[in-house]
């Protein structure tokens, strides 16, 4: 007589197999850090009984190395773990009910499947904003790459957002980045040479220089030391361009 748990896993995978192109995984928060928990417990006692007898025998040598080694091991686990893209809440939703539509039982105690949900992609691996709003406002057939398309073409077919930025909407951002760029040079030099003065050009320098600092922060994937080299450099041409029509005009 076959399992009718071991059915429900081979359920269970088959399904993920056929519907799914991402496996989600659970994290167990409580069990990594109560595990982590219990061997620095285990370690902390050992410390304290050799220092206090001021030797250490060789069964308790082995168990020593073994216990260092399993503690080690668990941290390295728990940070690859955590290291791991989560799942949005509404995604951890159905899965948290799938689960438990195929393996909750009676005897489950205070909702076992409730816990952090991820699946296999660098959580560091972050894409720019400005990159980010190209996927999302572009149509599908633009920001998904041909070799993405082909691995997960359900979530294609469903109208999902994909997780790689596809070679056209990396030149589409590229070409709107020059323009602006452009633009950024261009407008400002326009507006302060038609009847120049002084404290219109001080005002248009200000503005502007804002304007790039603001859009080089919260748009571009910058570090914070590129922001302020950039905006300087920025605010440097504008102010030799008013030092320059200053100086033509006297």
């Amino acid at each position: 007589m076959s399992d009718p748990e071991g059915k429900d896993l081979v359920s269970y995978v088959k399904r993920s197999l056929e519907e799914e192109e991402e496996f989600h995984f659970l994290r167990f928060e409580f069990l990594q850090r109560l595990n982590i928990t219990q061997l620095e417990v285990r370690l902390a006692r050992m410390k304290s009984r050799i220092q206090k007898e001021q030797t250490i025998h060789s069964s308790e040598s082995e168990l020593l190395q073994k216990t260092l080694q399993d503690y080690a091991t668990a941290i390295r686990d728990y940070r690859f773990l955590k290291g791991q893209k989560s799942l949005k809440k509404t995604e951890v939703r159905d899965r948290k009910l799938l689960l438990e539509r195929f393996f909750q039982s009676e005897e489950d105690f205070n909702d076992p499947f409730s816990s952090h949900y991820a699946y296999f992609q660098d959580a560091e691996a972050r894409i720019d904003p400005l990159r980010d709003a190209f996927m999302k406002q572009l149509p599908s057939r633009l920001t998904w790459s041909h070799e993405e398309r082909r691995q997960r073409k359900r979530e294609y077919m469903d109208g999902k957002p994909p997780k790689e930025v596809s070679a056209r909407v990396d030149r589409s951002v590229r070409f709107f980045v020059a323009i602006t760029g452009g633009l950024f040079l261009v407008v400002p030099m326009l507006v302060m040479t038609i009847r120049p003065s002084p404290e219109k050009s001080l005002i248009t320098v200000s503005t502007f220089v804002l304007l790039f600092a603001l859009i080089l922060a919260f748009a571009v994937k910058v570090s914070n030391i590129e922001t302020l080299i950039s905006t300087a450099t920025y605010a440097a041409v504008l102010v030799v361009f008013v030092g320059t029509s200053t100086g033509n005009n006297t």
